[in-house]
């Protein structure tokens, strides 16, 4: 199951994504999820 969250970019975060997304033809979704996904891995592993 997935879950929904508003998250709120200042215009340079936004701007960096879109170009991220625009160079490796990922959604800024999955940039995101991916972004979370590693953060979340390094926090458990200490």
């Amino acid at each position: 199951m997935m879950q929904r969250y508003n998250l709120r970019l200042s215009d340079k975060e936004y701007e960096g994504l879109k170009q991220k997304s625009s160079e490796t033809e990922r959604s800024i979704n999955d940039l995101i999820r991916e972004a979370i996904r590693e953060y979340l891995k390094q926090e458990t592993q200490g």
